[in-house]
């Protein structure tokens, strides 16, 4: 009746399992609420950026902008950890991604990178493309949405003046990414592989915001090691293939934040991960892959004394 395991489970969750058609009615013109959100001028032909409008997976509001970047628009240069700096490149304005890059829910605060994660359209074919999330994870963070709201609050940010306009503050690009990070923590309680893999990765996109403004970035990079160690440690990036990015950026964070122990450790690691490389037990293009990590990590292993290790290329 209602179309949507998700909603079934809100309505049972909501009235228990009577069907009553008043409810039925009050739940679906619910779960059909659009956001009242102003949608953006029309972008000038210097604007990188563009505008998609996504569906919350997990409330189910609708008309949530997320904000994309043009193919070759900026120069994207990228550092020691493959985090993203933007530069001007031609005609276009120049602007920092990393303050856009995560899209928010302003009703129930559910907010990713990735959007795939959100309920898409296809126009050529008229029809939604489902979100990838599970609905437990989905029933989870709608749960959970209150305590979003109370700790956004706390940050004294408001989601449709900070979170939803182009113009993001530095303490709005972090905390959207802290938004991130929330969902992250929620998928990993459930064993969800690689979400202690991306909230790694979250940590070290708000390392990357805080230096970029000027804000001490070593809380963020000592939690991005936490989260590649506890990747490493429970296989949470499962299989080969992200076994060398994972085990360099333990070295390379490690070094950062100065636990030359950790480093050191992780360099034997990596060198038994190399004796199962040669082995012959994995696909070349696997192998070849793990080998270029493998490299970087002897290489910043080698130069870690070097008080220029860390300082990004110009161009």
């Amino acid at each position: 009746m209602l179309g949507s395991e998700h909603l079934a489970e809100e309505y049972i969750k909501k009235y228990g399992y009577r069907i009553d058609a008043n409810n039925l009615k009050l739940l679906r013109s619910v779960s059909e609420e659009v956001a009242e959100i102003e949608a953006p001028k029309e972008s000038s032909a210097d604007d990188p950026i563009f505008t998609v409008f996504l569906k919350c997976p997990s409330c189910l509001m609708g008309n949530i902008p997320s904000y994309e970047l043009k193919a070759k628009s900026l120069q994207i240069l990228t550092d020691k950890f493959g985090m993203p700096h933007y530069r001007a490149s031609g005609k276009y304005q120049v602007l920092d991604y990393n303050l856009l890059s995560v899209t928010v829910c302003p009703k129930c605060l559910y907010a990713s990178p990735d959007k795939k994660d959100f309920i898409g359209r296809d126009p050529a074919r008229a029809q939604e493309i489902p979100a990838r999330m599970h609905q437990g994870e989905l029933a989870a963070m709608l749960a959970l949405a209150d305590e979003r709201i109370h700790w956004l609050a706390q940050q004294k940010l408001d989601a449709m003046k900070d979170l939803i306009p182009r113009s993001r503050t530095p303490a709005a690009g972090l905390a959207s990414y802290d938004l991130a990070i929330k969902r992250a923590e929620i998928e990993f309680s459930r064993n969800v592989p690689f979400s202690a893999y991306k909230m790694a990765a979250y940590y070290l996109k708000q390392a990357t915001i805080a230096e970029a403004y000027e804000v001490n970035p070593l809380v963020y990079h000592v939690k991005a090691l936490r989260s590649y160690l506890t990747c490493f440690e429970r296989s949470n990036a499962p299989g080969f293939n992200f076994e060398g990015q994972v085990l360099y950026l333990v070295i390379a964070l490690a070094l950062k934040v100065n636990k030359l122990e950790i480093a050191g450790s992780y360099i034997g690691v990596l060198e038994q991960s190399k004796s199962r490389a040669d082995a012959g037990l994995f696909d070349p293009g696997v192998v070849s892959q793990f080998k270029r990590w493998y490299t970087a990590a002897r290489e910043v292993w080698a130069d870690r004394e070097d008080p220029d290790l860390w300082v990004m290329r110009k161009s």
